[in-house]
């Protein structure tokens, strides 16, 4: 039965220079269309939609009459594409590097695959491709010529990690860092932890040579005790002078540039590097440390670090005409952990601290953080002073915990509905405002801003 599912990949591979597509939107001439059953919709209502777009074949459970030579059954399409994920990996003969963490993991990927292929010819996974399907489907759109491939590792319930370290098998294992989140399955930090360490586990992944982890990352006894015995090099970075790499000066020189003096194997380097985020910044070592360890001309970061492009939804600031006023726009509603949001709220603290702005700060809910979400957010009173803003604006069920807290509410406003908040914002913004939004990817706050961004709601005020 093995040998058959071999045969079949094999058959389907030869030749084959397309993509692997789930969604018929994306679909090129030369793809295959893999039909699925999403949340909301079937992907067999778009077969024909596939087809006339030029896809070559289509991955399905069930059989077509009408499209019968174009038809390649499986019992499960999942289960096949993981086997072709598989497959591929088992090919692949260049270095593979996976990255995890509570915070990070996708702007960390996103400047490895912007930096390495600078040096060398380099694929990462699309988006934020973090689960079982979205790292099966990147592997099996792998190129096997490339000399580098980055995926994402994400989790949110126990067991996941491991399986998706078995598929990738990585190289070189990167943890961004260890924080409350997801504790609704997690439950405490700890188990975080236990989790995200399953990708250096060599019980899961004989492939493994490297890993790299923040020098003051959190039970990184545990860690330690997983790789006791292991020829398996271990790379730290962090201020602290035990560190492999250590950040010896961070300095914001503009909005959105920053001023990095480190030190490795006793030589000192300098360089800047264009982001708006210092935590951003520090997670350009995780890629000096690979250009070092795959041996590297680092000064191709050094040359390219100013002009690293911005992610969607993480920082990227943008000018939009709001009530005919211009406004600026910074966008952090792609997630949020107590850990990002306290960072948030401190970069926007200091972000042109030095000019006249209006700065409006809307804060949205925390999502997944268990049965103590209410006092994660209570407990951004501790580091939130409204003072330090024009006007702080809560939006979303669970911030309104965070609202109870403050006794003098003058400079703090909390809205349950769209309607009174876009009014809000009508009366309130002025010349020179600035909007930054913080909030979890499905929260009110994300899904608001978004329509905000394209003056959407303008008409509803």
């Amino acid at each position: 039965m093995k040998k058959v599912l071999e045969n079949k990949i094999k058959k389907i591979l030869n030749n084959f220079k397309g993509d692997f597509k789930i969604d018929s939107r994306d679909i090129k001439k030369g793809d295959i269309f893999v039909v699925l059953k999403g949340s909301k919709d079937h992907g067999k209502y778009y077969i024909e939609d596939a087809l006339k777009k030029g896809a070559l074949k289509i991955i399905s459970e069930n059989t077509n009459s009408k499209y019968k030579n174009k038809i390649i059954k499986v019992s499960n399409c999942k289960i096949f594409l993981k086997e072709i994920a598989k497959f591929k990996r088992k090919k692949f003969t260049g270095k593979v590097i996976a990255v995890t963490g509570s915070v990070g993991k996708t702007s960390t990927k996103e400047q490895l695959k912007f930096f390495l292929k600078f040096e060398m010819k380099s694929q990462a996974s699309i988006k934020s491709y973090n689960n079982e399907l979205g790292v099966s489907l990147s592997l099996c759109n792998l190129r096997l010529n490339s000399s580098v491939a980055i995926f994402e590792i994400g989790t949110n319930n126990f067991g996941e990690i491991k399986k998706l370290t078995k598929i990738v098998k990585p190289n070189i294992s990167i943890i961004t860092n260890i924080s409350s989140t997801h504790l609704k399955y997690f439950k405490n930090i700890k188990n975080v932890a236990k989790e995200k360490y399953d990708m250096i586990n060599p019980k899961y992944n004989n492939c493994l040579e490297t890993v790299i982890i923040p020098y003051n990352l959190k039970f990184k006894t545990y860690l330690y005790k997983i790789l006791d015995k292991q020829k398996i090099k271990i790379y730290t970075f962090g201020d602290q002078k035990k560190s492999n790499l250590v950040i010896k000066k961070i300095h914001r020189i503009s909005k959105n540039k920053f001023l990095l003096k480190i030190n490795y194997n006793k030589k000192n380097y300098n360089y800047k590097i264009l982001t708006l985020a210092k935590h951003q910044a520090v997670n350009s070592l995780i890629v000096i440390l690979v250009f070092f360890i795959l041996k590297l001309n680092i000064k191709k970061i050094f040359k390219n670090a100013l002009y690293l492009p911005e992610l969607k939804g993480r920082g990227n600031i943008d000018k939009v005409y709001i009530f005919r006023k211009k406004t600026l726009l910074i966008d952090e509603t792609y997630n949020a952990s107590p850990l990002s949001m306290k960072e948030t709220i401190k970069y926007f603290k200091e972000y042109e601290s030095n000019k006249k702005y209006n700065k409006i700060l809307i804060l949205g809910d925390m999502l997944e953080l268990g049965k103590k979400e209410k006092s994660y957010h209570r407990e951004i009173s501790n580091y939130l002073n409204v003072n330090n803003f024009f006007q702080v604006i809560l939006f979303g069920n669970l911030i309104l915990n965070l609202y109870k807290t403050y006794k003098n509410k003058k400079n703090i406003f909390y809205f349950s509905n769209q309607k009174e908040l876009i009014k809000h914002l009508a009366k309130y913004i002025k010349k020179n405002t600035i909007i930054l939004a913080k909030g979890s990817n499905s929260s009110s706050v994300n899904i608001f801003f978004k329509k905000l961004y394209n003056k959407e709601l303008i008409e509803e005020k």
